[in-house]
């Protein structure tokens, strides 16, 4: 627990609750997102639990251990990527395996399907990691096609309407 998760629960003289276990609460509170679950998991009444979760300290307490969840998240989400990725690689290099009917294993090349899937996946998780777009919008214009629209817009005739209240004010 860090000196941040102490230092922002106040003082309570009196409470038969300590600071562990608003926090013990607090947390399984963010993993189950049950009041009545934790509640029950504490035997602490909803409405104490209600409580905490709606104090100011309650608020930014919850904001840290979501933080620290989501960077450790993010951290196991990474390790499995990685994983997944080395696997992929070892499977594009060195064929997939087969078992055969007496349970041998063997390796057989990827086919031309799946290394095409597999590249493009790949290629599109990367465009999107450096936030580069995966697919281009709109319709591809030849210079041909703008000098025929251009030369459209040049050909309209441009007719000038006087507003009425201009002539109203000159009078």
């Amino acid at each position: 627990m860090s000196k941040l998760e102490r230092s922002i629960i106040p003082k309570q003289p009196g409470s038969q609750y300590t600071d562990d276990q608003r926090i013990a609460v607090l947390a399984d509170y963010c993993v189950t997102g049950n009041i009545t679950k934790t509640a029950n998991m504490h035997n602490i009444p909803r409405r104490t639990i209600g409580n905490w979760i709606n104090s100011d300290w309650g608020v930014e307490l919850l904001a840290e251990i979501r933080h620290e969840k989501g960077e450790e998240l993010d951290a196991n989400l990474t390790k499995l990527i990685d994983a997944a990725y080395e696997q992929a690689q070892d499977r594009i290099e060195n064929g997939d395996y087969r078992v055969t009917k007496d349970g041998k294993l063997f390796r057989v090349p990827m086919g031309g399907y799946q290394l095409v899937i597999s590249g493009s996946t790949a290629y599109d998780k990367r465009q999107l990691h450096r936030n580069w777009p995966t697919a281009i919008a709109g319709k591809a214009t030849s210079i041909a096609d703008l000098a025929q629209e251009f030369n459209k817009l040049a050909s309209l005739k441009v007719v000038s309407v006087q507003n009425p209240s201009d002539d109203s004010e000159s009078e």
